[in-house]
């Protein structure tokens, strides 16, 4: 017949005394843990850009500080109370097509989640359907830009279903206490008509925040920079000289002519030579 085995039939003596001393004798095991105090939570850093990346993206070196002080400068608001109370979590909504997500999406995004000193984050996503029908076809399916959003640091929520024109049904329904709108997209290209009448009723119900819209440095080539000419070599080749005097060129048939043929220059006429007299008996020269 098999015995039943209990904790106290496997637990060796000295694994109960190991016990006792974690536990403090009666206590339990949750009780000790919990004496551990709570395991040491994630601080919420954000990476350092790289110095390249400062130079290239205006908005990078943007701070939490600096952008909440613009939104409250555009809402003619304080800290201290109103709408921008920093005792509540405001709901901010940011949408786009976000296919491919690019640099500057995600500092827009960055801005959006920094803009109140607490924000849940909900990024609406436009479906294929939809950019087909107003032409602006991603390069990554919809469930593909909804999955890359999803882990991207600053959302909290994302919202697969959203409306190419914003609405007040669908502010309500979603809690949206302002949403945030890169300046210049009134005049953006790429922004339509029907993208731009959600906007303006947003902007009349005053729950719209800007986000200062990223522009991007592109590096001079070396070939323009001129601190990046190079000076003439040992070689004795310089830089930007004609291909016909660079060193090992092959010299054209008309320049070999021109070196192997020697220069004559005129003959100068002197005071004392003899005028010439042409048919009529006119001197020439005189």
């Amino acid at each position: 017949m098999r015995r039943s085995l209990d904790a106290l039939s496997v637990l060796s003596t000295d694994d109960l005394a190991d016990y006792d001393v974690i536990s403090d004798g009666p206590r339990s095991m949750d009780s000790s843990i919990a004496d551990l105090g709570p395991p040491p939570g994630f601080g919420g850093g954000e990476p350092a850009p790289l110095p390249s990346a400062k130079e290239k993206f205006d908005t990078v070196g943007l701070t939490a500080e600096d952008i909440q002080a613009y939104v409250q400068r555009s809402l003619n608001t304080s800290l201290a109370g109103g709408r921008g109370d920093d005792s509540r979590t405001w709901r901010v909504y940011v949408d786009g097509v976000f296919g491919p997500l690019t640099p500057r999406d995600v500092l827009q995004l960055r801005q959006a989640k920094l803009s109140f000193p607490s924000v849940n984050l909900l990024v609406g996503v436009f479906s294929d359907d939809q950019c087909e029908q107003h032409n602006a076809s991603p390069v990554l399916a919809h469930e593909d830009r909804c999955e890359v959003l999803r882990h991207c640091r600053w959302v909290d929520e994302v919202v697969p279903d959203a409306p190419w024109t914003l609405h007040e049904k669908f502010l309500r329904a979603r809690q949206i206490d302002f949403v945030a709108i890169d300046e210049g997209t009134s005049i953006d290209p790429n922004c339509d008509r029907d993208r731009l009448k959600g906007y303006d009723l947003v902007k009349s119900l005053r729950k719209a925040i800007p986000t200062r819209r990223t522009n991007m440095s592109t590096p001079m080539p070396k070939s323009q920079d001129p601190e990046e000419r190079e000076p003439a070599s040992a070689k004795g080749t310089m830089r930007g000289a004609p291909a016909i005097l660079r060193k090992g060129a092959e010299p054209a048939a008309e320049l070999l002519s021109a070196i192997e043929t020697p220069f004559e220059e005129p003959a100068e006429s002197t005071p004392f030579e003899e005028p010439k007299v042409d048919e009529f008996g006119t001197g020439i020269g005189i």
